[in-house]
């Protein structure tokens, strides 16, 4: 299909692109499918109360419907055009929606699959338009086959539905049945059937057009049974509320985040994908504990329960973002019992799974970042399960310690549960990473103590031993790495990117950091397209064992190590892993949990195919590179760091503490603007917003 004919079918078919004044719309988070590099398995859409699969090789294709509780994960929507499967020439995607375009005979074909905000509900709206001078009929057959079951567990795995649906025709379409639940499949096309088995004609006179939709819907039977008929005026008016509804999410992603201009487009394009997952992974289902609830993944039903370690890791930038979502999920987290699990399910609440040992570092991160980068510290009184949310904060960050004893450094046992090293070879027991984050659970839990009123000075006392102790017991000057040991005393090194997690926390010392820093290299921790989990030259070292043993790492390991080091000082190591990572905004639509450093590849052996924890990239960048840092004062202070590839970077629209400014940074100078207040300084001098 030519360039010509692919612009004609979305300018045609995409409402989307056209305001609701009638001017164009530009989205910020379409992505063309000439870029794409994720399997049709990996590949969805989502609108916070549906995902469903797009088989993007062909134009009409779905594949799958999780709508929780609902869920039928075999089921298939397509049609055939004289009896073919029409093969897909070019497609775009959005969060809500794809634009698929194929050409059969002279005949050329554009299907957009949207789904409307928030509903149980996907629209495929098809256009035929006959490019011949002569007459043409086609015979189009429609197929729709699904199992369907309601589940109460969501967890990591897609749920899958088993109980067999029975199909029988309704008003212009079908009805897919299951006990009390059912999908709907209706059209606004008179001859319309979707059985599979009888195919209706469409007759196009020579440059002729005709368009028409499908919906499909799933939920409770006798609602879907009970709704009205859906005239062709009628689709067009939810084809056109979708598409306003879906600026308006837009619109008020970036009412609440600032817009991210640069002279490097790459830069850009990484900030904008990195707020994707805002989108995709917030969910406004009834029966759900939280309202809005903020998944750990959503696209094709996969990991839609919450764990923690991946949720922490919104920190900073969900508190500006929807505070009091931040609120909310932070006190059902401390709800369940994370000195036992990692999870909890969404429509219960009820927690699952084992105990992660990094669930203290982000609950205390949690409630230390929203207060901060709020001001409200009212929250740190309001109590869950007869503790304050400042005694939780104390609790975790002194959880396997004994403060009537000397600081000693904490065994977590034999498991595999941190890094889940899939080839035998063990990290456990007295594990560095893990023991060193102990004091920055010490100090931030310290500084919510003295927020709450109640200031525990002995949080500073075991924060400033356990430094002592740390290196006194595990560092190895020789190799510049910390050894960890066994339940036995024996002691090993591994080479894990966990450690580059102390940079900023103040646990290291300089010679500590240096030794560090050395391991950031070519032959060990860096590849052209990444940072790797594990160092390439440790014999743990496992390439296909993506997110912790080194082919790659887990998706926010990169941006939150480069925040880390911008706020350490090391801005050159900070931006030598930014510039890796750039191609992520320009090969993939969304991110899954991890991605591969030596290629242009992600992890496909997961259902954690669009994971939260993606906007840490744009949390780095307004807070690592742009050097944003709420002060515990109300102040604001801007300290930053552009990197060598932009020598231009725009901030628009940054809401934090009741302050709204704009930053500009044009080469060493940078300018921000609060209001009528201006502000000019250069790199390396900040300013303090008062």
């Amino acid at each position: 299909m030519d360039s010509f004919k692919w612009w004609r079918c979305l300018v045609i078919i995409g409402i989307s692109l056209i305001g609701s004044n009638g001017w164009c719309w530009q989205d910020p988070f379409q992505f063309s499918g000439e870029e794409n590099i994720l399997e049709e398995d990996h590949f969805g859409i989502a609108n916070g109360a549906l995902t469903v699969g797009i088989n993007y090789k062909t134009v009409f294709s779905i594949a799958g419907l999780w709508a929780p509780p609902y869920a039928s994960s075999d089921f298939t929507f397509d049609l055939s055009i004289d009896h073919q499967k029409m093969q897909t020439a070019r497609y775009a995607w959005s969060p809500f929606e794809v634009v698929r375009c194929g050409e059969i005979e002279g005949v050329s074909i554009t299907s957009r699959t949207i789904l409307p905000d928030r509903q149980r509900e996907c629209l495929v709206c098809i256009r035929l338009e006959n490019t011949t001078d002569e007459k043409k009929s086609v015979f189009v057959l429609c197929e729709v086959i699904g199992t369907l079951d309601t589940a109460d567990f969501w967890e990591f795995r897609r749920t899958e539905s088993h109980s067999a649906t029975v199909q029988e025709e309704a008003r212009s379409g079908c009805l897919l049945s299951q006990a009390s639940s059912a999908i709907r499949v209706c059209s606004d096309l008179e001859q319309f059937r979707c059985n599979g088995e009888a195919p209706f004609q469409l007759d196009l006179n020579a440059g002729e057009s005709r368009s028409f939709t499908i919906a499909v819907s799933v939920g409770a039977k006798d609602a879907l049974v009970a709704e009205p008929e859906t005239s062709a005026s009628g689709f067009e008016a939810k084809l056109r509320k979708a598409a306003e509804d879906y600026h308006a999410r837009v619109d008020a992603l970036f009412a609440r985040l600032p817009e991210f201009e640069s002279d490097d487009a790459r830069l850009k394009k990484l900030y904008n994908r990195s707020l994707v997952h805002f989108l995709m992974n917030s969910w406004e289902v009834p029966e759900f504990v939280l309202h809005p609830y903020y998944s750990t993944g959503s696209v094709k039903g996969g990991c839609v329960c919450n764990y923690l370690w991946n949720f922490g890791e919104t920190w900073e930038i969900l508190p500006i973002f929807d505070p009091n979502a931040a609120r909310e999920h932070i006190c059902q987290f401390l709800h369940t019992d994370l000195s036992t699990h990692f999870a909890f399910n969404p429509i219960d609440g009820k927690a699952f799974g084992p105990w992660y040992p990094v669930n203290q570092e982000k609950i205390i991160g949690l409630i230390y970042y929203y207060v901060l980068n709020t001001g409200d510290r009212d929250f740190l009184n309001h109590k869950v399960d007869g503790k304050t949310i400042c005694e939780w904060a104390i609790f975790h960050a002194l959880l396997g310690d004994d403060v009537s004893k000397n600081v000693s450094l904490i065994d977590y046992g034999p498991g595999n549960h941190h890094l889940e090293l899939r080839r035998g070879i063990p990290y456990n027991h007295v594990m560095p990473d893990l023991n060193g984050r102990r004091y920055w659970n010490y100090l931030c839990a310290y500084k919510i103590s003295e927020w709450g009123g109640k200031p525990e000075p002995v949080l500073l006392q075991r924060a400033a031993d356990l430094k002592t102790t740390l290196k006194k017991d595990l560092w190895d000057p020789e190799s510049g790495w910390f050894f960890f040991r066994d339940d036995q005393g024996h002691r090993d090194l591994r080479y894990t990117i966990q450690m580059y997690k102390l940079f900023g926390s103040g646990v290291l010392d300089p010679e500590q950091e240096s030794g560090l820093l050395s391991h950031l290299n070519e032959n060990e921790f860096f590849s052209p397209f990444g940072f790797h989990s594990m160092s390439k030259l440790d014999p743990a070292y496992d390439q296909v064992d993506i997110d912790n043993g080194g082919g790659g790492s887990c998706t926010c390991f990169p941006p939150q190590i480069a925040e880390r080091l911008y706020k350490a000082g090391y801005c050159q190591q900070a931006e030598d892993i930014l510039k890796r990572i750039l191609w992520w905004g320009e090969k993939m639509p969304y991110w899954g949990d991890s991605i591969v450093a030596n290629e242009m590849e992600y992890r496909k052996d997961t259902p954690l195919q669009c994971t939260l924890d993606g906007v840490a990239v744009a949390q780095c960048l307004l807070f690592g590179m742009l050097g944003i840092e709420a002060l515990p004062d109300g102040r604001i202070r801007v300290d930053p760091h552009p990197p060598a590839f932009a020598s231009k970077i725009r901030l628009k629209g940054l809401q934090m503490l009741g302050k709204s400014f704009d930053l500009e940074i044009d080469g060493p100078k940078f300018t921000i603007c609060e209001g009528k207040r201006f502000f000019q300084s250069t790199v390396g001098h900040p300013v303090i917003l008062e």
